[in-house]
């Protein structure tokens, strides 16, 4: 495709000195405001990519903390439901711990948060008594870097509690 030959406006009379070649040609073309062939894909993809970007981040933040979330529910029911069903007060805790780490470690949390049990009497499995566990997480966000994590919160604690009853006919330490 050719270009259109520079024609100066009316009255006007190109300046002295410059030749016309198709360099110049081009040259004043382009300052008038002609040829812009090949911008709109570059603008579309810099538009694009600074939209596309903040919600992929948004995407995987709100997917590690649902993830989070998961956990902790699982966490909190699963150990109140272990220590119900254990024998002892002993074996309840170790059996409450062992779900707990294995609802954290399920949601790719290994090593990360606590559960912790509540009783409503003492021994803890009397009957009718009320068993509560109760699991925390701090969920880290994910792509800060380590020199921003005193200046920005990078972390969001997540919370869950579940209780369980201990059934009104057993009876303590029998199995």
């Amino acid at each position: 495709m050719r270009m259109p030959a520079y024609r100066p406006p009316a009255g006007h009379s190109p300046r002295p000195g410059l030749r016309d070649t198709a360099l110049a040609r081009r040259l004043r073309c382009r300052l008038v405001g002609g040829d812009e062939r090949g911008s709109a894909l570059i603008e579309f993809i810099v538009v694009g990519l600074l939209l596309t970007l903040p919600v992929f981040y948004l995407v995987i933040t709100l997917a590690r903390l649902q993830a989070g979330t998961y956990a902790v529910a699982a966490a909190a029911r699963e150990s109140s439901r272990m220590f119900v069903t254990a024998d002892s007060d002993a074996a309840g805790a170790r059996r409450s711990e062992a779900a707990a780490a294995m609802s954290f470690a399920d949601q790719g949390f290994t090593g990360e948060g606590s559960v912790r049990m509540r009783c409503s009497r003492q021994p803890c499995l009397s009957p009718d008594s009320v068993i509560e566990g109760v699991a925390d997480l701090d969920v880290d966000l994910p792509l800060i870097p380590d020199f921003l994590r005193g200046v920005v919160p990078s972390s969001i604690h997540v919370h869950s509690r579940h209780a369980e009853v201990v059934d009104h006919y057993r009876h303590y330490g029998a199995r």
